[in-house]
């Protein structure tokens, strides 16, 4: 009886380093997938802290598409649950991502300046909006009169008989 108990382990032992290695890697996985969980909840909450540049970068076609196609793969080959946080961190960037240039952002391009407001007197609109114009852009407005254009044809309300 002992040596068919021998025959049984031994047909049940598959040696070699990549048993080890995947029966460590299933053991080991519940731990590495709530670190996972953690990491994406942590970028959920946190989605603010991450840089400009890096959040329109994320607004770009291919930044969405990479986005989308993380969570989608992730939740084929992981779990739902990973692909659902992946879903919504890419959603949570996306709608944190800035659209333009706002304030002095803009001053950055070299032939922009910021002008210091040095009067404390505020302009009745700063002054009923309760803003504190601290400086501007810029100070100079370029005009033009309308032209009209000579291949556009007037034609007359009344009909003249001939």
């Amino acid at each position: 009886m002992s040596n068919n108990t021998v025959v049984k382990s031994a047909a049940a032992m598959k040696g070699g380093a990549r048993e080890a290695l995947v029966d460590i890697i299933m053991k080991q996985w519940s731990p590495i997938e709530v670190y996972i969980l953690m990491f994406l909840i942590l970028s959920i909450v946190f989605v603010r802290e991450y840089p400009k540049e890096l959040r329109r970068y994320a607004d770009t076609t291919l930044g969405k598409a990479v986005l989308f196609g993380l969570a989608i793969a992730v939740s084929m080959k992981y779990s739902w649950l990973n692909g659902m946080f992946i879903a919504i961190f890419t959603f949570m960037i996306l709608s944190m991502s800035p659209r333009r240039n706002e304030g002095f952002q803009a001053a950055a391009k070299p032939k922009t300046s910021v002008k210091l407001v040095a009067d404390k007197n505020p302009w009745w609109v700063e002054a009923v909006l309760k803003e504190n114009t601290v400086g501007f852009e810029e100070d100079d407005v370029s005009t033009s009169a309308v032209q009209d254009s000579p291949s556009v044809s007037r034609s007359n309300s009344s009909m003249s008989s001939p």
